[in-house]
């Protein structure tokens, strides 16, 4: 039987500079920051991509600000056009936002009825009318909570 800690590898973070666990890929989550080691991210450092939801030099300027890593609705959507399936919460309801055909889907992430999704053809578009219970997403997005890449539920 193998060693599970024998497969990890302790670095600095790129971001905050406290010790992190990586695995073979060089990949990991900084327990004090929340950034997630990738050659992705530090290669291509003023681009939003997975796992990250904001660049690295922006989460390197948040950190030293001791601000959290949160996106801004710009992140949010540089990261839909990276991964094509996000998903967010707002006031206790999860929600979710599908890029695919050239056209971004906006709904309850458990909605199956189509006709109660909103349908944008462009990420401007999205940005500039994408609502929530009445309100503009532009407008609410500092009360969005948990903004991130879809995952399997």
């Amino acid at each position: 039987m193998s060693d599970y800690k024998a497969k990890f590898t302790v670095i600095p973070c790129a971001v905050c500079g406290q010790l992190v666990d990586v695995d073979n890929f060089g990949q990991g989550k900084c327990k004090h920051c929340g950034w997630h080691q990738s050659e992705i991210c530090l290669e291509y450092s003023d681009m939003v991509a997975y796992p990250n939801m904001v660049s690295f030099n922006k989460a390197k300027t948040l950190y030293k600000q001791g601000l959290p890593l949160k996106p801004s609705l710009d992140d949010f959507i540089e990261g839909l056009d990276f991964y094509k399936e996000m998903e967010f919460e707002y006031l206790g309801v999860l929600y979710g936002v599908l890029w695919s055909r050239n056209i971004i889907e906006l709904g309850e992430y458990f909605e199956k009825d189509p006709a109660k999704w909103q349908y944008f053809d462009n990420f401007e578009e999205f940005k500039q009318k994408a609502y929530i219970g009445g309100k503009l997403l532009k407008d609410i997005w500092d009360d969005v909570t948990n903004a991130d890449y879809m995952i399997c539920r």
